[in-house]
């Protein structure tokens, strides 16, 4: 049994319940292939994923909100990861596409609200000492290292719903793990609902959360289309768990690393150098059409995807101060699913019309155009300071 009562306990806590949560994540990797096989268009899974993300994005705010006004992160994470549990479950029931799109709404609507308050949890046991998130962080990005290719060949052995039966043995053990973990306890706390209107008022927080959009817009697509895209083109679920495995594996140096790096570099030019990456990654599928050479570029999983939620896990923290933490990262996912929604359906019609090449062209343009507006929006308030 882990000791839970000293400082270590609690450190080993949280690195375990990150470390079994995220090889949940690599279970979901393969949902998309399950709606595919059972005879859903990309379309049609743009259309339930779009619906499904339009309905975390009423939900974020309000699971944060409630974190913080109740001081209750913990037993809502709880209840959502519940949630999550049972509708994970629901998706073996059906084949239907009505049926699927209203379970697929309500397991993203608790699904979506996990690694917001997770996140917030953890911030709030490390306090100033934020810059040491990508530490525990690490620990999701090694779980779902070692889950994402076992699964895949357990799944193209057998058939696409063992996805919902390994997805549901990983949340069981999550939930475990997160009742064990330790309680908010913060020392400023919400006094009335009328104070949330802050977090509204602050231009940076705003400008964030624009260019937060863009920039997760080609990425949102990918996590939806890559799949079928490798698929289509010759790959297989080992194959592209086996991509997964290396966008996993990169993701490790800059989660463990990340403190040093956001301590030499200016955030504009972090930001910057994830923006460009994205657009590089982009690009490459786009011209690529080998299945072995798609597998190459998930090396810049690392400086794209895992530089830029660290960064701005850490920046939406400092912004909103302790008092609106959860509310915080809660709508930085809010974001994330109104990204979810335009890319998904945008996306899928762009599959369907012109290909996945061209989705991914045209991923790789926003990705380059965010980067740069936003490094000169920072630059400019920079200089006028």
């Amino acid at each position: 049994m882990i000791n839970t009562s000293g400082k270590e306990g609690i450190i080993i806590l949280f690195k375990s319940y990150y470390f079994i949560y995220y090889i949940y994540i690599a279970a979901t990797t393969y949902i998309n292939i399950h709606m595919e096989e059972i005879g859903l268009s990309a379309t049609q899974i743009g259309m339930m994923t779009s619906a499904a993300k339009t309905a975390a994005i009423m939900a974020l705010p309000i699971w944060g909100m409630m974190s913080d006004y109740f001081e209750a992160n913990k037993k809502i994470l709880l209840f959502t990861i519940s949630g999550t549990l049972i509708f994970s479950l629901s998706f073996l029931l059906s084949q239907s596409f009505l049926v699927i799109f209203i379970l697929y709404s309500f397991f993203v609507i608790f699904s979506s609200s996990i690694v917001p308050l997770s996140d917030s949890l953890l911030l709030n046991y490390l306090g100033d000492r934020a810059e040491q998130y990508g530490q525990f962080r690490v620990w999701g990005s090694l779980g779902y290292m070692l889950g994402i290719m076992p699964f895949g060949w357990v799944i193209e052995q057998t058939q696409s719903e063992s996805t919902f039966i390994l997805a549901a043995s990983g949340l069981f053990l999550s939930l475990f793990f997160a009742y064990k973990l330790p309680k908010s306890d913060r020392t400023i706390k919400v006094t009335s609902l009328s104070s949330f209107k802050l977090l509204f008022k602050n231009k940076d927080l705003l400008y964030f959360l624009i260019f937060t959009f863009f920039i997760q817009a080609p990425l949102t697509a990918n996590f939806v289309y890559f799949p079928i895209y490798f698929k289509s083109i010759g790959g297989g679920e080992t194959l592209l768990g086996l991509g997964m495995f290396i966008a996993a594996g990169s993701e490790l140096v800059i989660f463990q690393k990340a403190d040093i790096f956001l301590k030499k570099f200016k955030l504009k030019k972090v930001l910057l150098l994830a923006a460009m990456t994205f657009g590089l990654r982009w690009f490459l599928i786009a011209i690529w059409s080998s299945p072995v050479l798609l597998l190459l570029t998930q090396i810049f999983h690392g400086l794209t995807y895992a530089l830029f939620h660290v960064t701005a896990v850490g920046y939406i923290s400092k912004l909103v101060g302790e008092k609106f933490r959860s509310t915080g990262q809660n709508l930085y996912a809010s974001i994330i699913s109104v990204s979810t929604v335009a890319s998904s359906l945008i996306g899928g019609m762009i599959y369907d019309g012109a290909g996945g090449a061209a989705m991914y062209a045209v991923g790789s343009a926003i990705s380059l155009l965010a980067g740069l507006s936003y490094f000169y929006l920072l630059h400019r308030i920079e200089y006028k300071k």
